[in-house]
């Protein structure tokens, strides 16, 4: 299955269609003057095939024509295609029309309608030419992603722009561009067959018994790894065990199956509550304890107490003190009689007898005053005694406890001295615990006893089909048949070389894929395309390179559009601004013979290629011979151009 042209489609803003009509199986000329519109061909039909970028030229067209459009032929259907020119300084349009069928008709502009879009074209015109799920698998270690091949791939072997078969440099359509070369040298052996649709089913089988292996194998060291190479993990488990005391009365095991049996019994076999042991025997250090903490608690409460008790009597004889030093001053003064109760009426200064009613209030208070002061001195010294004694008592109290204190922490020391066996039980315990979480975190790891005879077999079965489908699949294997299908393209590309009288066609040619470009090899060496020199040699380089590959993509049905598309061939004899049929017959009878050789060439390779192969070419040449003139199917002079004369007008009115 794939594809040639049946025509390319116009359709103006004044709703016209210019088609211009493209015979399959032969070539097809074009030809006509400068500036009427043969280079934006390929352009036009690039972006009809699913271009990511419309690169058809400023001008004329772009002002003028509103959707372009290419119908197909497709085995024994027809496939239209039109998709709407970009607007707005926008660099593509997602609306695109497609409709296939027998025999169908150019639709007019008023049929044209958003039917798909472009990733949906391209998937469609990649099962059209043929392509199928490809994948290209970087080799290890390089880091970009693998790449499908799809249409787009395809066509880098289908157009050859006027800038393209003219270079030095780059063969192939946009191999200027960046990541184009890497893509053309990862999907050329696909596109020669050197790497066929086997080969992808087979590099998905690869993957898929890659990762079953990878399965097998983690299962299978996990097991290892739980068996700990051999038996020494559940063996260091097991000595643990009865170092402390744990599994005494089971044989000693010898294979792994026996050492899981016996951690298994160490794990679930009764063994003495340690914990009442240990309460047992730290009982009466406990009791101690608890001890302590009273006793340490009743002396704080007691010290407290007894400050509490000496602060009140030394503020009780600070009073009694200073009272009594005022008491004194008073009596040596003689102000305070010795008998109060029956001179109150005297003068405490001259002793004169006053008159109770002449008594002075002040003079009274004072009595007064002084008589209370007396009445508390003497109560404050009534209690100092009981104060002294609650304190005797409290200072008793409070060395009671200490020493009840220091005979518990002699105590305690003595048991915590003397009872080692204490701190060792509380060891051997933890001791023990751990060891017993370590073996039952082993216990639950361990997967079902299994024999792995059967998946030790399955992971050599693996290992041996992955062996073969990678020697299959191999790059190696494809760059040998690889070789293989460039040596024989090489033996055409020698021969039409020689047909031309391109310099260096005495040495074998050959297409250089690490390069992309042609090579001979010559005497002293290989002399790449870009040291060939002359404009002439490239061209005809360009031609035979994409001639040998077209004529192998048709005779091994390889999935590459029936079509190649070359603009200006002729350009480095007939430069564009020097027009074919004004150049006189004498002056260029060498260029013209040239010329016609390539045409000559190119007529001949179409004939001979078995089933059929379109060659479409554009160029200002127009060789007055039988044979090129019934290959041309447009001549665009005097006026006549890609774009009518009159959609310009209509656009300027």
């Amino acid at each position: 299955m794939s594809f040639q042209l049946i025509d390319i489609v116009l359709y103006g803003f004044n709703r016209e269609r210019r088609v211009v009509s493209l015979a399959p199986g032969r070539v097809n000329i074009i030809t006509g003057s400068s500036k009427t519109g043969k280079t934006a061909l390929i352009s036009i039909l690039d972006y009809c095939l699913a271009a990511d970028t419309c690169d058809i030229p400023e001008g004329v067209i772009r002002q003028t024509v509103e959707w372009v459009g290419v119908r197909l032929l497709v085995d024994d259907e027809h496939v239209v295609i039109a998709r709407r020119l970009p607007a707005g300084g926008r660099s593509s349009s997602s609306e695109v029309y497609y409709q296939i069928g027998q025999r169908l008709e150019i639709p007019s502009y008023a049929a044209l309608t958003q039917t798909t879009n472009p990733d949906g074209l391209k998937a469609a015109l990649s099962a059209h030419a043929g392509i199928g799920p490809t994948v290209h698998e970087p080799p290890e270690g390089q880091t970009r992603a693998p790449l499908s091949a799809n249409i787009k791939h395809a066509l880098f072997y289908c157009f050859q722009q006027q800038s393209e078969v003219i270079s030095n440099r780059h063969l192939f359509h946009k191999q200027s561009e960046q990541w184009i070369p890497q893509a053309i040298k990862d999907t050329i052996p696909y596109f020669l067959g050197a790497a066929d649709d086997e080969h992808v089913v087979r590099l998905a089988e690869l993957r898929q018994l890659r990762q079953r292996l990878r399965s097998a194998q983690r299962r299978l060291a996990e097991f290892e790894s739980v068996r700990g190479r051999g038996v020494s993990k559940a063996q260091e488990l097991v000595a643990e065990s009865r170092d402390q005391g744990l599994g005494q009365h089971l044989e000693p095991p010898e294979t792994w199956e026996e050492h899981v049996a016996a951690l298994s019994a160490i794990s679930s076999e009764q063994r003495v509550n340690e914990g009442e042991e240990l309460e047992a025997q730290g009982e009466e250090y406990g009791r101690l304890q608890d001890e302590r903490r009273a006793l340490s608690d009743e002396l704080r409460l007691t010290k407290d107490q007894l400050n509490a008790a000496r602060s009140l009597a030394s503020e009780r004889q600070g009073y009694s003190r200073e009272a009594n030093a005022q008491r004194t001053r008073l009596e040596s003064i003689g102000l305070v009689p010795v008998d109060t109760e029956h001179r109150t009426t005297h003068c405490p200064l001259c002793e004169s007898e006053l008159n109770e009613d002449s008594v002075p209030p002040t003079v009274q208070q004072v009595r007064q005053a002084i008589s209370d002061l007396d009445r508390h001195i003497r109560s404050v010294d009534d209690r100092r005694p009981q104060m002294d004694a609650v304190v005797q008592s409290l200072v008793t109290r409070l060395g009671e406890l200490q020493d009840r204190l220091r005979e518990n922490r002699d105590k305690l020391n003595a048991i915590q001295v003397e009872n080692a066996q204490l701190q060792e039980l509380r060891d051997r315990s933890a001791r023990r615990a751990h060891l017993l979480g370590r073996i039952s975190l082993y216990l639950e790891s361990v997967p079902q006893l299994e024999d792995t005879s059967e998946l030790r077999a399955e992971i050599a079965r693996l290992e041996t089909e992955i062996q073969r489908l990678e020697e299959e699949v191999s790059d190696d294997a494809v760059q040998e048949r690889l070789q293989s299908i460039l040596a024989l393209m090489g033996r055409d590309m020698s021969a039409w070389a020689a047909t031309l009288r391109l310099e260096h066609s005495e040495y074998p040619l050959r297409l250089d894929l690490k390069r992309l470009t042609v090579v001979a090899d010559g005497d002293t060496g290989p002399i790449p395309m870009e040291r060939m020199g002359s404009g002439e040699n490239w061209v005809g380089y360009h031609l035979i390179a994409h001639l040998a590959l077209h004529k192998w993509f048709v005779q091994h049905r390889r999935p590459v559009p029936r079509f190649f598309f070359v603009d200006q061939p002729s350009q480095v004899y007939f430069p564009e601004d020097r027009d074919w049929e004004d150049a006189g017959a004498g002056t260029v009878g060498e260029d013209r013979q040239a010329v016609g050789r390539m045409y000559t060439l190119m007529i001949d390779v179409v004939a001979s290629v078995t089933p059929v192969l379109q060659v479409i070419v554009t160029d200002h040449a127009n060789i007055d011979e039988p044979w090129f003139q019934e290959c041309i199917v447009e001549r665009w002079r005097e006026g006549k151009a890609l774009v009518p004369a009159h959609w310009g007008q209509r656009s300027e009115e």
